[in-house]
């Protein structure tokens, strides 16, 4: 949380105005996004075969309490469909922001020995995000560790560049990932590269739309 300097002035000045202002009304607010890629790529590994995949889902958070979302999240498989719910709250300690998180992945017949749920905590500063998942139910039992950065580049506006790094405890794999983002026509458009560790590089392709 933000540190702030509080004065009796300011107490009194604040108990004047919350007597005298309405209560901030309660609300939910719902936010969705659809996608295309053109590889379904997940901690390294292609989940569509190689193939393009259809991706989606919706997010309902409320206000006025901040940081709270719950949301579901779909996409097409090589074989299947897979189908995740998850819920997480954000806040601020000092200048660092933290998450705390659990999402459950459901998987079709084809892919269902992948199905489980994982926690996670994350914490971001100045572009720098580290993030720790732990599975805790059904197939997934062990921690995923990564590292995340983003950077806006000021010399072309509206792109970006991300980079990755990520290790699987239970297939003792390393990954690493580079992508750029760019919007286009009000669409979010991304390349990315991926790498891993015993393995073949990916490229794939993603346009996104929000709202």
């Amino acid at each position: 949380m933000k540190h702030t300097s509080i004065t009796l002035l300011t107490l009194t000045a604040a108990a004047g105005f919350a007597q005298s202002a309405p209560a901030a009304a309660s609300s939910f607010a719902v936010s969705g996004n659809v996608e295309v890629t053109s590889n379904y790529v997940f901690r390294g590994l292609s989940q569509s075969a190689g193939h393009s995949a259809i991706q989606g889902g919706f997010d309902l958070s409320k206000t006025p309490i901040s940081g709270l979302t719950a949301g579901v999240w779909a996409s097409s498989l090589s074989a299947g469909t897979e189908a995740d719910l998850y819920a997480n709250y954000a806040f601020k300690v000092s200048a660092v922001d933290v998450s705390v998180g659990y999402i459950d992945y459901t998987y079709s017949a084809a892919s269902s020995n992948k199905t489980g749920g994982e926690a996670n905590v994350s914490a971001t500063y100045a572009g720098v995000n580290l993030k720790v998942s732990k599975g805790v139910s059904g197939a997934l039992s062990d921690y995923y560790y990564e590292a995340n950065y983003s950077h806006d580049l000021s010399f072309v506006k509206g792109l970006s560049f991300g980079l990755h790094y990520g290790s699987d405890r239970a297939s003792k794999n390393n990954d690493y990932g580079i992508s750029l983002n760019y919007p286009i026509a009000g669409l979010d458009t991304s390349v990315s590269y991926t790498d891993i560790q015993k393995g073949s590089s990916i490229t794939a392709f993603t346009v996104k739309k929000s709202f």
